[in-house]
Order: C-alpha cells, then sequence, then structure tokens
C-alpha cells in the first residue's frame, strides 16, 4: 500500500503525462516543424535509508548520474545510454524532491539523449546519488520507462 505522500506524487506524475500526451495531440505541426525534443522529464523523492526526506526546505545540492540498462536488477544488464559512463549532473533537491530534464543539453545536462528507444522495449534508468559528487549510491530498483518517453515515435 502507498503511503499518502507516495500517492499524491504518483497521481501528480500521471497527471503530468496524461497532459502531455493530450497538449503533443493538439499542436502536432509544431513539433514536426522544430523536430522532436529528446528529452524526457524525471521527478523522484530522495531519502534516507530509515525513510527520512533530504535536502532542506530551502534546497541542498545533490548530485546525480543517469543512466539507462536493458535489465531492472542493479548490476546486471548492458548500459545501453550514454555510451561512455554517465557524468554527474548538480541537482538542488528541496524537502526531498528533485526534478531532472534529462538530455537537455542547452540546460546543463551533461549528455545528449541520443538512445534509440525503437531498439528496445524493455529499458531502465538507473539512478545513482550523491552528497558529495565523489561517492555515488545506486538507486534501486531501476526505474522502468515507459510510453511517455516513446511517444516521440509517434509523430
Amino acid at each position: 500500500m502507498l503511503k499518502q505522500p507516495a500517492r499524491f506524487l504518483l497521481a501528480i506524475f500521471l497527471v503530468a503525462c496524461l497532459l502531455g500526451g493530450q497538449a503533443s495531440l493538439l499542436i502536432p505541426f509544431a513539433h514536426a516543424a522544430a523536430g522532436i525534443p529528446r528529452i524526457f522529464s524525471y521527478q523522484g523523492r530522495l531519502t534516507d535509508s530509515s525513510g527520512t526526506l533530504l535536502g532542506s526546505s530551502s534546497g541542498t545540492t545533490y548530485y546525480f548520474k543517469f543512466s539507462i540498462w536493458d535489465s531492472p536488477t542493479v548490476g546486471a544488464g548492458n548500459q545501453l545510454w550514454p555510451s561512455t559512463g554517465p557524468s554527474s549532473l548538480a541537482v538542488t533537491v528541496t524537502s526531498g524532491v528533485f526534478n531532472v530534464n534529462i538530455g537537455d543539453v542547452n540546460n546543463g545536462y551533461p549528455h545528449v539523449l541520443d538512445y534509440t528507444f525503437s531498439a528496445n522495449s524493455d529499458v531502465y534508468l538507473q539512478v545513482e546519488a550523491s552528497s558529495d559528487n565523489s561517492t555515488f549510491e545506486t538507486l534501486s530498483p531501476r526505474q522502468r520507462i515507459a510510453a511517455a518517453v516513446f511517444s516521440e515515435y509517434a509523430g
């Protein structure tokens, strides 16, 4: 059973996905003219091992690395993206919550999202976190990347 905050975050995420899909149906020519953005948004909640939210209410810098794998199990499978080891990104975590636009190199993301999602329908996002940009902890389990990212091929 999901706790109340987790249900709330899940509900927000689902609404955002639905609205994003609806918005793309309303303006298909804008996407076709400008090209399909190779960016996807990821929001997470960072806690310590006892479930306490990390990051102050005014925001604390943490460092993250993101990569795409073909297995849900940390320590198993093949890294599909990026082609080299993932670079770290400084992100503000506010009361446990963080947002990242993966692949948005124009706004500081270190890697272009050049993975071809049609090549493998079962892909997983690995998230690594650090408070010092030196020692990273791999969060488990990896998160399955679902239909919202695959919609780039709908047009």
